[in-house]
């Protein structure tokens, strides 16, 4: 879809839908053009970090004795 930066805001919000549906806007002004897509995010902690965090301890169980943590500020 191409359309420019006056049409751009007034129809945020259909645009905003349809580039959620997967469609790219191209808006264009004076300086050159913008494109505006949509980016989907990953919904939990844990898909972002699948692969990226390595685990070597068991973390259920505390870490340090409670004399131990001190908390520095």
């Amino acid at each position: 879809m191409l359309t420019n930066t006056r049409n751009f805001l007034r129809d945020f919000t259909a645009i905003k839908a349809r580039a959620r549906k997967g469609e790219t806007v191209r808006v264009q002004d004076k300086a050159g053009e913008f494109v505006f897509a949509a980016v989907i995010s990953r919904r939990s902690l844990l898909g972002v970090a699948k692969g990226k965090i390595a685990f070597h301890d068991d973390l259920t169980k505390p870490t340090l004795p409670n004399d131990s943590w001190r908390a520095s500020l």
